[in-house]
């Protein structure tokens, strides 16, 4: 008969009673709650104790950058982009989603492997500085240990996302958006703008792609951010970097505009230096 995987290994009594009293009534806890297959509001309590005190640090550490470092030790290391790490630094709605969907999951795996199968066990593992690990402690390190996985799904989640607007993007509907006609061929120049256009944004991110379609929507930049659930200077900055993009591949000769847009730009340049 195949033999069946051994339980818990016994705790150390001596071992025990030498914990610091905070950490042996947290352990006395524990086994009560045990008592109750970790159900019920005693369960409850406990989680949402350990909810407050892993929020702040967990937000506060993706606000500063620090929390890709810390991930590190996890088995799948995380990797920041630059865009990703302005996104969790400037907004507080990232930051706070990202933190409830990590401490969720932290929770899950926290009651399963810490507390049912006794895995905290801090007579014998101990944390910086040689100290036993509180509860709090080494619920922590489990979210840690989670936010990669949770960063990778919410990256994929604003992937999607950008590139079902982005995929709106065609030839077709550049010329569309700036107003010219689309039922027969366009003139030269026209198809032209169009191309160039499309070409510019052809190897650009699907973010990037997203916030020039929304914009020849017309919608504002306060809009935009709203639909793709960025913030209003991240919206900003895209379209900076691409109009900055779009006036060297123009200085190039990569961009041209139709006659008709270069004197409407050239009338506006001259009235704005006029009102100087």
């Amino acid at each position: 008969m195949p033999r069946k995987p051994a339980g818990p290994r016994p705790r150390d009594t001596e071992l025990l009673n030498a914990l610091p009293t905070e950490i042996r009534n947290q352990v006395e806890r524990v086994e009560a709650l045990r008592a109750k297959n970790f159900t019920g509001p005693g369960y409850e309590l406990l989680a949402d104790e350990l909810f407050r005190y892993a929020y702040v640090p967990l937000t506060a550490k993706m606000g500063s950058g620090e929390i890709a470092a810390l991930a590190g030790e996890s088995a799948t290391p995380l990797a920041l982009s630059p865009e990703e790490f302005q996104t969790l630094r400037s907004s507080q709605a990232d930051r706070d989603g990202l933190a409830v969907r990590t401490i969720a999951a932290a929770l899950h795996t926290f009651r399963r492997r810490a507390l049912k199968e006794r895995r905290w066990r801090p007579e014998e593992n101990l944390g910086h500085g040689g100290r036993p690990a509180s509860l709090e402690t080494h619920f922590f390190g489990q979210c840690l240990l989670v936010f990669p996985r949770e960063m990778r799904r919410w990256r994929a989640e604003r992937e999607d996302r950008f590139a079902r607007t982005a995929n709106r993007l065609s030839p077709h509907y550049v010329r569309h958006r700036l107003g010219y006609e689309t039922g027969s061929a366009p003139d030269g120049e026209v198809g032209a703008l169009c191309d160039g256009v499309m070409m510019l944004l052809e190897s650009a991110p699907a973010r990037e792609r997203a916030v020039v379609t929304l914009t020849l929507d017309g919608q504002s930049a306060g809009e935009i951010a709203d639909l793709l659930q960025m913030t209003v200077p991240a919206v900003e900055s895209v379209l900076y970097r691409f109009r900055r993009k779009a006036r060297g591949w123009r200085r190039r000769g990569g961009l041209r505009l139709p006659s008709e847009m270069r004197a409407h730009a050239l009338k506006t340049k001259r009235m704005a230096a006029g009102d100087h």
